[in-house]
This record gives C-alpha cells, sequence and structure tokens, in this order.
C-alpha cells in the first residue's frame, strides 16, 4: 500500500513513527478498501442538525435498556437531504427528528481532519413506520399480560357528569372548540371544569400528561370524569401515545377517561385503554352533553310513566264502580241507596289515596330535579360559596399552607387573588357543622 509513494514496509523500516497526517491517510486508505460498499443500517437519531447551507448533521445511536451500545456521526448532504426529507415527510407526515428509529442507506468515509462519519445516501421511510407499529403492539401485549388493559373501561359512567377534569395544552385550539362546545351546548345544562395544562406532543409529553393524571387523582373525589384532549397530528407527532407508561396510568386511574386526541385513522394504545374514545375535541364535548341529555330525558320518562300508570287506574276502579251501581240498581231502592252511599264513600276514599300518591311521586320527581339543579357549580357559587386553589390544585384544608402563600378564589361573579398572613385550622367538631356541597367549595 502506497503513502506519499512509500509503500507501508518501507516506511516502518525507514522510521518508527507516523505522522498524524500520514496515519490519517493510512487509516482512510484501509477504510476504502475495506468498506466499498453501501450498507443499509438501523439506528435511532438522537441528534439532527441542518446549517444555513442545507446540510443535515446528524449524530445515530443504538440503544438496549437504556444504555448506549454504539454511536456515529452521520451526514445527508443538502442537494440529497431535499429528496430524502421529502420523501420521508410524504410517507411517514413527519419530518426527520431526533428519537426516531430508522432504515439508512450509508457509505462509510473518513476525512483526515473531521474523522469517521457515515454519509447517508437513501432512506427507507416504511421501517420507521414499521417499527411504531411494532412497539404498539408489544405494549398492547404488556398490557394484556398484565391483565390491566379493560380496566378503566370497566368503570361505570356517572348519571350526570358534569365535573370535568381537563388534560391539555391551554393554547391548543382543540381545548378551545372543546370548552366552548361544553359552555354553549343547545340545553343550557352547567359544567364544572378545570384545566391541568400538560405537553401533548414531543418527547417530553407522556411524562407531562402523567403528572397531570397524578394531580387530578390527588382530588379524584370532586371530579365525574377526564378528558384527555390534543387535536390531531400525524402518526410520528403522535407517537408519545403509544408508550407504556402512559397507557399504563389511563388503564388503572379510578375514574373514566375520556380521550379526543383528534386523529381518525388509528387509534393510540391510550384511546385503547381509556373508558371512551371520541374522534375529536368537539366529539367528547357532544359526548358528556348527551349523558345529561339523557339522564333529563330518564327523569321526564319516569315522570311521565307514573302520571300514565295512575290514569289508568282511575280509569279501571271508576269503571268497576260504575259497573256495581249499575248491578246495584235493580236491588231494592232502600238496600241500594244504602250500598250506594258506601260505594261512594270507597270511591271517594280510594280516589284520595292515589291522589295522595300522585302527590308523593310527585314531590319525588321535584326533589330529585331539585337536587340535581343543586349539584350544579354555578348554581352553588350563586348562593356564595367560593372555590379556592393554590398553585391550580383545589384547596380543601390550610395544613399544607405557608404564609405569603397566594391563593385564588372563585366567586359567582370574578375571581379574588389574596395572599396567606394567618390560617386558623377546623377542628374536627367544627367540620361536622360545615355546610357544602362539593369538596373544594368554601361558604364566602
Amino acid at each position: 500500500m502506497l503513502i506519499h509513494g512509500k509503500t507501508v514496509e518501507d516506511t516502518t523500516k525507514s522510521r518508527s513513527s507516523f505522522s498524524l497526517s500520514e496515519l490519517n491517510s493510512l487509516i482512510k486508505s484501509v477504510l476504502d478498501h475495506a468498506l466499498p460498499d453501501n450498507y443499509w443500517v438501523t439506528a435511532e437519531i438522537a441528534d439532527l442538525k441542518c446549517n444555513q447551507r442545507g446540510h443535515c448533521y446528524l449524530e445515530l445511536v443504538e440503544k438496549s435498556d437504556g444504555r448506549t451500545l454504539a454511536q456515529q456521526k452521520a451526514v445527508i448532504w443538502a442537494y440529497e437531504y431535499r429528496k430524502l426529507s421529502h420523501k420521508f415527510e410524504k410517507t411517514t407526515g413527519e419530518s426527520l427528528k431526533p428519537g426516531m428509529n430508522v432504515l439508512v442507506l450509508v457509505a462509510v468515509t473518513y476525512h483526515e481532519v473531521y474523522g469517521l462519519s457515515l454519509n447517508i445516501r437513501d432512506m427507507d421511510p416504511t421501517y420507521t413506520m414499521g417499527e411504531m407499529a411494532r412497539k404498539k403492539k408489544e405494549v398492547l401485549e404488556r398490557l394484556r399480560k398484565k391483565g390491566i388493559i379493560d380496566l378503566n373501561k370497566a368503570l361505570p359512567l356517572p348519571l350526570a357528569p358534569q365535573r370535568i377534569a381537563v388534560i391539555s395544552s391551554p393554547t391548543a385550539a382543540g381545548y378551545g372548540d372543546f370548552i366552548n362546545h361544553l359552555e354553549n351546548n343547545p340545553y343550557g345544562y352547567k359544567f364544572h371544569h378545570i384545566l391541568f395544562s400538560a405537553l401533548m406532543q414531543g418527547a417530553e409529553a407522556e411524562e407531562s400528561i402523567i403528572s397531570a393524571l397524578d394531580n387530578i387523582k390527588n382530588n379524584r373525589d370532586i371530579f365525574d370524569a377526564v378528558v384527555i384532549i390534543r387535536g390531531g397530528g400525524s402518526a410520528i407527532d403522535l407517537n408519545c401515545y403509544d408508550g407504556y407508561p402512559l397507557a399504563s396510568a389511563t388503564a388503572r386511574f379510578p375514574i373514566p377517561v375520556l380521550t379526543g386526541i383528534g386523529h381518525e385513522k388509528d387509534d393510540s394504545v391510550v384511546d385503547m385503554v381509556a373508558h371512551t374514545r371520541l374522534k375529536t375535541p368537539t366529539a367528547a364535548a357532544e359526548f358528556l352533553i348527551s349523558g345529561l341529555r339523557s339522564f333529563e330525558e330518564n327523569l321526564l320518562m319516569i315522570h311521565s310513566k307514573l302520571h300514565a300508570h295512575t290514569e289508568r287506574v282511575l280509569k279501571d276502579v271508576s269503571y268497576k264502580l260504575n259497573a256495581l251501581a249499575q248491578k246495584l240498581a235493580y236491588l231494592p231502592l232502600k238496600t241500594a241507596a244504602a250500598h250506594q252511599n258506601r260505594l261512594l264513600i270507597l270511591r271517594k276514599d280510594l280516589e284520595n289515596r292515589v291522589r295522595e300518591l300522585i302527590g308523593k311521586e310527585d314531590n319525588r320527581l321535584n326533589a330529585m330535579g331539585q337536587a340535581v339543579r343543586h349539584l350544579d357549580p354555578e348554581n352553588v357559587l350563586k348562593r356564595g360559596y367560593s372555590i379556592t386553589s393554590y398553585k391550580g390544585k383545589v384547596l380543601r384544608d390550610a395544613s399544607g399552607l405557608r404564609k405569603w402563600a397566594v391563593l385564588e378564589t372563585r366567586l359567582h361573579k370574578g375571581t379574588i387573588t389574596s395572599i396567606v398572613q394567618d390560617k386558623k385550622e377546623t377542628k374536627a367538631s367544627e367540620k361536622k357543622h360545615a355546610d357544602f356541597l362539593l369538596p373544594g367549595f368554601d361558604r364566602t
């Protein structure tokens, strides 16, 4: 092998060392001869940056159980990157980004100054999609083996779902659609909803959503259901909803979880383990509205059936009494008159009893309706109650508060921000006399 006109043997004989450039030239020559072809390689993108000239520089890694087994620099020159990135986006609906598993065709190159690198010349986007499907299948199988895949689905939905915990980004269009549809429903139903802000896409989304679920779990007694809202995205963009930690947390959650993530083609794992999967945030709002509508219709149906049954009983009794009266007309006048008086008394007594029964059932139905209206958070605030929260969480006792803590109190009209200067914790004997509708409401 020649190096600057000399063979390796000649160089070794004439002196005992190489210059750095000579050694690097030797390495380059060896690699060029040993690895002359292109090679298909699978790896994960650990980092990706593009410069002003359009060249794309990547850091490829191979991991196992969280441990890095291999790492290598790679480059896609601007001319190739324009073509390959378009091909990848057309197939997957997403651009190349860190965290993706890719199958790339590379040439091994070595530069005397910049060292070893992989020159990416082609890639197979279907591999990335296939890897996502494989991981999704593994997560579902793990959930089945744990016996938790249907836990949340088995929870009963509340008869009147009015108290809703929402997990979403506060700036997401889907969240705005959900709230607007919920608050402007055609029946005038009132909902009490609290936002638990979270990242809804990207590498940190899964951990952020799990944190929001944990916060809701600490206050689960004041909520009827949880709604996870995003508002659409590509398959890769929504990959965070296919991970085991988030799917497990959703499946094990103690109250029903609804999803309105906003993609229609394929269900994510979180969709599959949630109590109810809705296609869009608006559909999730409509589902909750339909729950209250169903509850109201059931009350009206019971009321209608009761009145119809009572009317039938009265008509039947009246018919029988008239029949008896006709028979008595053939009896001697005195005997008939005595029996008729007795029948009139019995008839009047029976009518009174039936009316009394109707009155009791009407009162019971009215009481049920009053109870439903009493649970309306808006009515609770109108009666002088308030909701006090600390750091976004509903406050139920003062034991964890410190001086100068900033509190936010929601009234029927307006919100008050206050600072704690002193606190007094309520004794157990005093709590028995405290009147409240929902945990977290205070008497203003």
